[in-house]
């Protein structure tokens, strides 16, 4: 069970956080500069409805401590074990929401973790938890399609449920391609979609997301004409299907101590959420897919 003690603790942090940056900076980018309007309105997008505060608490809770993403620390370790990171390693956590992984990758292994994220309000939960860590993280706001990294700068491009939110993602990978050294890794999940017709629920629900959503196949596809080699796609709908149920059972099974953290209407949106990705699984229209590759 999610201990409540510390998602009451994460909830204070979060909200003098929050306050703080935003008198700091007047809403700037964490380097000074001004935020373009086009970046303003997805920033905004975003931190206004699917990572409002109160969004990213409850996620918290249902994922665990410092995770935002399917299957909280069990899957980030099981994922992040195939990737053999050595002390001094350089990775570049896209989207690295709370900073979960990156707190992880930086203790487990000493890698060297660098997380950017176009949410404000995730960005400021991560360096408030990782004021009170001591490990080689640091995590920026950025629009990682408008940032332009030196060549050969990773040894590890590692991202977790983020890029659906990306229409271009051909772009995006030529980017990150740029970014890996010679011989480093790019592990990427993210939500992927099956070969058939969508429902009109499921093609609203995309709509409402901005998601920007390929088959694992033509993701494979992608990655390969970037000009990444040894691409593994995987079709990993099974595990994220075992998540969502360990999930909802969590927020079930707990509902007396979720209903003292949140609202009555907080627990009926989530329960009946992950009663329709669960569905949206099972109907073959939600996949999740896991892909590691290399550049040569």
């Amino acid at each position: 069970m999610h201990s409540g003690t510390g998602v009451r603790f994460g909830k204070a942090m979060l909200a003098a956080g929050v306050l703080l940056w935003g008198a700091a900076s007047g809403g700037a980018f964490a380097d000074g500069g001004a935020v373009d309007a086009s970046v303003a309105d997805s920033q905004a997008f975003l931190d206004e409805n699917q990572y409002t505060l109160n969004g990213i608490q409850r996620y918290e809770y249902i994922f665990g401590e410092d995770f935002c993403s399917i299957g909280g620390l069990d899957t980030t370790r099981d994922l992040t074990a195939q990737l053999n990171l050595e002390p001094g390693d350089r990775v570049l956590d896209v989207g690295s929401g709370m900073g979960g992984s990156a707190f992880y990758m930086a203790r487990e292994y000493g890698a060297i973790v660098e997380g950017v994220d176009l949410s404000r309000n995730m960005v400021t939960s991560a360096r408030n938890k990782a004021e009170q860590r001591n490990l080689s993280v640091s995590f920026n706001i950025l629009d990682v399609t408008d940032a332009d990294f030196p060549a050969n700068s990773f040894d590890v491009i590692y991202s977790r449920d983020v890029i659906m939110h990306i229409e271009d993602k051909a772009a995006l990978y030529k980017k990150l391609f740029k970014w890996l050294k010679p011989g480093g890794q790019l592990l990427v999940s993210d939500y992927c979609t099956g070969d058939g017709s969508w429902t009109d629920e499921f093609r609203d629900y995309v709509a409402a997301r901005h998601y920007h959503l390929l088959t694992v196949e033509d993701y494979e596809t992608m990655l390969q004409n970037v000009g990444f080699t040894q691409v593994r796609a995987e079709n990993r709908t099974d595990i994220f299907e075992q998540s969502l149920t360990k999930e909802l059972a969590r927020i079930q099974d707990n509902k007396g101590e979720f209903l003292s953290l949140f609202t009555s209407k907080d627990y009926e949106d989530l329960t009946q959420g992950w009663q329709i990705k669960l569905e949206r699984n099972r109907n073959g229209l939600q996949h999740w897919g896991v892909f590691h590759a290399i550049k040569p």
